[in-house]
């Protein structure tokens, strides 16, 4: 079975509102927030989900891209990066081939969340 129809089976259960784009992706709301879950044909045992759109880049983009750089590099599983002019933050890792979602979803969402606190500590000084 692929991950995204184990973690749509998971969001299920827990109850939460969800749906699957054209290109298999699932999005979902986590704490008011916007995610989706990739859909990556081909590659069953990959496991992402992304935090889209977490902040505009405005200003000083060094400060952003060092910012982003030290989040990574202190996150486990946790990367930051540029699209366009919006910051996203995506959790990424291999799975075996019959995982357990509930064993790793919620840390993998707190690990998003907080990374969304540490980068506006590191940018904003909040």
């Amino acid at each position: 079975m692929r991950i995204v129809d184990l973690v749509e089976e998971f969001l299920s259960s827990e109850g939460f509102r969800h749906e699957m784009d054209n290109d298999g992706d699932i999005h979902f709301k986590y704490q008011g927030l916007n995610f989706y879950c990739r859909n990556h044909e081909g590659d069953e045992s990959y496991f992402q989900i992304i935090m889209p759109n977490i902040y505009d880049v405005q200003g000083d983009r060094v400060k952003v891209l060092e910012a982003t750089n030290k989040v990574t590099r202190d996150t486990k599983v946790l990367k930051a990066f540029l699209v366009q002019d919006s910051l996203w933050l995506s959790v990424e890792m291999f799975v075996d081939s019959n995982p357990i979602v509930g064993d790793f979803f919620f840390r993998c969402m707190d690990i998003l969340c907080e990374g969304r606190k540490q980068i506006a500590r590191e940018i904003f000084g909040e």
